[in-house]
């Protein structure tokens, strides 16, 4: 594959050929080579696009023998969209080995920036798992991140209160002694009847742990903000799309929530689906126009292709 991205030295890697396409075959050369090296990334090459054969792959890579991934199936190399293509596997591998292909101009500084979502685990139906990522600087270019098993609402925001002040003891190990002075988390996975509850236990839990954290030495300013991706609203300027960065904040929204919508990206077919990001507590003292701005920037962080989306871009990591 063509190098593809300017000032990103990729050395001559080591090539290795496997007997067949089947999951084992991979898994067994992945186990031989991992058992005597430690790579700094394995890049795998499908000849079809399998489920069972990238899952076993990454099932080895990030649980028994973990070590940064890239899989891509042969049709990757086809001449035609062939640069368009490896820029973005180069974008991902600059990625997964500690690069950051570009950053953001936040003007905000001292923030930091959370994103959580709980998700149902398929096999245990009793038991559930919320993950969290929080930016360390105010590039929003490094993150800390967590998981944790829950088997009820009251678990879920007792872990997701310890795992705030594990984000807050590394942003200050990364910031030299520095902790941020606002703090705003993007909750994903909230449906409308499931607020008050957020707001009662989640947010309160969250609260008393970061002010118990910070011990006085600081305000606590947070804000809670839950993000809802799957709506039928749909805005128009005239006949076209709205531009990326449309906030749309009155007449359409709730008059008794602190609620808007967001269009982060543009669309090449079709019509562009917008953002709901309901603001459920906030302490930041900042103005919607900078909270909207933040958020819209957040968007743009996203380093999976060079691309915006629709999502606040934490939430993607999760």
């Amino acid at each position: 594959m063509v190098r593809s991205t300017k000032n990103f030295a990729i050395s001559e890697p080591q090539y290795l050929e496997i007997r067949n396409d089947k999951s084992d075959s991979y898994t067994d050369c992945l186990e031989k080579i991992l058992c005597k090296v430690s790579p700094q990334l394995v890049m795998c090459i499908l000849t079809k696009n399998r489920a069972d054969t990238y899952s076993a792959i990454k099932k080895k890579l990030c649980i028994d023998r973990p070590v940064p991934s890239q899989v891509v199936t042969a049709r990757c190399f086809n001449p035609k969209g062939m640069m368009s293509i490896a820029t973005k596997v180069a974008i991902q591998i600059n990625c997964k080995i500690g690069g950051i292909p570009w950053t953001i101009h936040n003007p905000l500084g001292g923030v930091m920036v959370v994103g959580y979502d709980a998700c149902h685990d398929t096999n245990k139906r009793e038991t559930d798992f919320g993950a969290m990522v929080a930016s360390l600087d105010r590039k929003l270019s490094r993150y800390f991140s967590a998981v944790s098993a829950h088997k009820s609402g009251e678990e879920l925001s007792s872990h997701f209160a310890a795992n705030m002040v594990k984000a807050l003891e590394k942003y200050k190990q990364v910031n030299n002694g520095a902790l941020p002075s606002h703090i705003i988390v993007y909750r994903d996975g909230v449906g409308e009847g499931q607020v008050p509850f957020v707001v009662d236990h989640e947010v309160s839990h969250v609260e008393e742990a970061i002010t118990k954290f910070y011990n006085n030495v600081q305000p606590v300013k947070l804000g809670y903000i839950v993000v809802t991706k799957r709506i039928n609203t749909r805005f128009f300027q005239g006949t076209r799309n709205p531009l990326p960065g449309t906030v749309v904040d009155d007449v359409v929204t709730n008059p008794m929530k602190y609620d808007f919508f967001l269009i982060s990206q543009s669309v090449k077919q079709g019509t562009v689906a917008p953002t709901s990001y309901s603001v459920i507590y906030d302490s930041l003292q900042l103005t919607p126009d900078k909270l909207q701005l933040l958020t819209f920037l957040v968007s743009q962080s996203i380093h999976a292709a060079p691309t915006n989306d629709h999502l606040a871009s934490l939430l993607y990591f999760l």
